[in-house]
């Protein structure tokens, strides 16, 4: 009986290998296209901090105070000022057009306010419209100016004969140690790269299921298909789920030692529940797209109903936008995406380190997901014996007309 199930398992999973050599578009679909794809999206954030932001300045007062207010601001490694202007209208000219991201007003008698203590206002527009970018101007602008603010009252109470300790106290009357425990230096790649991967990843475990089904039911291979299986439904998808299966979990061993071992980013967890991870997200994910397969049995159907529920997953992560912010429908939505539950998991592992029973709850989650691959046989097997009757029918009346 096992020996039989694994024979039609193989013969499946062979004629599946020829397919997918046969095939130039399914081969590139689970060789070279996910990982090309993953190296995009690395070398687009390969420099991993933002530097040299472009900033516009607008100096009204042309003083000398002014002047060491910009070469401080161009000092910040996040920003650079690439144009000094004379209004802040030209400012918004070129913040449209994309050419800069902020841009500084210094108003006129900058320098006679600042030594007459009236504290005068140095202004910062910015495009708020990017909101990681937004917030990179917004910081280091604040930080820019904080620097250079207790370096004016520094040199104040110098003149009014304080000495060093007065300054201190005077300048940071309180000290404050802020220390991010992971992802120190706020890098963008263990931050957003190690998150869009494993969503890219994903859209690709779907998408290779969704075609190896489909193209059966659109080329009428059904029969040569079950054949292959002794007409067992069951065999006839695991096997030929199985290389798809294989080619998955070595993307997503590549993407993880690509990572965690040639970038060398923190790793505080196990590689062993890493691959158990990878093995119970990827059958997660090809039980979810046979799932929406079985939905219509129609290859541009299902692949419409893919798109639209694996392309804006990554959005549901909770890495770019906390998770409980976000609506309750969203919550609901999100928790339906097999890609969350094993980012919580790749998280937990990666940066906390997390012993099993720690993972259990999420990889429990992730695992109710295979279920549906339950749910999808059947639906395949009653097509499969509805067709079965139709030809039989076909047949007994088309005996009957002779």
């Amino acid at each position: 009986m096992m020996s039989s199930f694994i024979t039609q398992i193989k013969a499946v999973w062979l004629r599946e290998n020829k397919l997918i050599l046969a095939s130039k578009w399914q081969l590139s679909l689970v060789t070279w296209l996910p990982i090309a794809c993953m190296l995009l999206v690395y070398a687009i954030f390969s420099q991993g901090i933002p530097r040299d932001l472009a900033v516009a300045v607008v100096d009204q007062d042309h003083s000398h105070l002014s002047r060491s207010l910009v070469r401080y601001i161009d000092a910040n490694p996040s920003l650079a000022v690439t144009a000094q202007l004379t209004s802040v209208a030209e400012g918004k000219a070129l913040m449209q057009q994309g050419d800069v991201y902020a841009v500084v007003y210094i108003p006129r008698d900058f320098e006679k306010q600042t030594y007459l203590a009236m504290t005068p206002e140095v202004t910062t527009f910015y495009n708020a419209q990017y909101v990681l970018i937004g917030k990179l101007v917004s910081s280091n602008m604040a930080k820019t100016f904080g620097t250079f603010t207790a370096q004016i009252d520094a040199v104040k109470t110098l003149a009014s004969g304080g000495n060093l300790a007065v300054i201190k106290g005077a300048v940071a009357p309180i000290s404050t140690q802020v220390n991010p425990l992971y992802n120190v230096s706020t890098n963008y790649i263990p931050f957003l790269v190690t998150a869009a991967v494993p969503a890219l990843w994903q859209i690709f475990i779907l998408v290779s299921v969704l075609l190896a089904f489909g193209l059966e039911y659109k080329n009428n291979t059904l029969n040569s298909w079950f054949q292959r299986a002794d007409d067992s439904v069951v065999s006839a998808v695991i096997g030929k789920l199985l290389p798809y299966t294989l080619f998955s979990v070595i993307h997503g061993l590549l993407f993880l030692s690509f990572f965690y071992g040639y970038l060398n980013l923190p790793m505080q967890g196990n590689w062993g529940y890493l691959l158990l991870i990878l093995v119970v997200a990827v059958l997660a994910g090809q039980a979810i797209a046979l799932f929406i397969f079985t939905l219509s049995m129609n290859l541009t159907q299902a692949i419409s109903m893919g798109a639209a529920y694996s392309a804006p997953a990554f959005a549901f992560i909770g890495v770019t936008f906390p998770a409980e912010s976000m609506p309750q429908l969203a919550q609901m939505w999100r928790m339906l995406l097999p890609i969350t539950h094993y980012m919580q998991l790749q998280i937990g592992q990666v940066n906390y380190g997390q012993d099993f029973m720690a993972l259990l709850p999420q990889l429990m989650s992730l695992a109710l997901f295979i279920l549906t691959l339950i749910i999808a046989i059947c639906r395949i097997q009653r097509h499969r014996e509805k067709t079965l009757l139709n030809d039989r029918n076909t047949l007994s009346t088309g005996h009957e007309d002779e």
